[in-house]
């Protein structure tokens, strides 16, 4: 694993919004996205092989659905292509509340399920909702969650981290006088009025 990223300037890249985000039915936010899989394969998929490639480390994963399944719950655009095919060494994100929204999407009955579906279709980090933190807990008890995919997907998470610094130094993003002398100097802040 090569990332190395502990500098106080560095930048960690997301790749979004996993997948055909932009494709959405009459250019609506949250619509749908019904595309052939030639428009899917030559079109959408090699700008995020790419980003994967380049060596992104994190996918936040879209609202819509592609043709009927919720990109948020889809394991065979998760789990089979990042993962597995593309070999992807880093986490896959929720978009905001993504995973709650597909108890919206019709595909599970509530955040339970929703959480259930979410993980075990390859999202890692589920940001926002709060429902990893409520069921995936009681979801391995009862064995709709393999334990073995939390500590993968836990690595994965943790891996990240530890090539930003953030072990070493949680907080030097936090440099109060970095940012008044150097992110906030009178001629960056000149530069982007213009």
């Amino acid at each position: 694993f090569q990332w190395n990223l502990w500098q106080n300037n560095s930048v960690m890249a997301c790749a979004k919004h996993w997948l055909a985000y932009g494709f959405p039915q009459s250019g609506r936010d949250y619509a749908p996205v019904d595309i052939s899989p030639r428009t899917l394969f030559e079109v959408c998929l090699p700008p995020f092989k790419a980003c994967v490639d380049a060596g992104v480390m994190t996918f936040m994963s879209a609202f819509n659905d592609l043709n009927g399944v919720p990109a948020s719950g889809h394991p065979d655009m998760l789990r089979k292509y990042l993962q597995e095919t593309w070999k992807f060494q880093g986490f896959v994100v929720s978009d905001w509340k993504s995973v709650e929204q597909l108890v919206a999407q019709g595909v599970a009955e509530d955040g339970r399920a929703a959480a259930r579906i979410a993980f075990n279709a390859g999202v890692d980090m589920d940001m926002i909702d709060g429902l990893y933190n409520r069921y995936l807990g009681e979801l391995v008890a009862a064995g709709q969650v393999d334990e073995k995919s939390i500590d993968e997907a836990v690595t994965r998470i943790l891996r990240v981290k530890y090539s930003l610094g953030l072990f070493d130094d949680p907080y030097k993003y936090l440099d109060a006088e970095r940012e008044r002398t150097t992110l906030h100097a009178p001629k960056i802040v000149d530069a982007a009025l213009d």
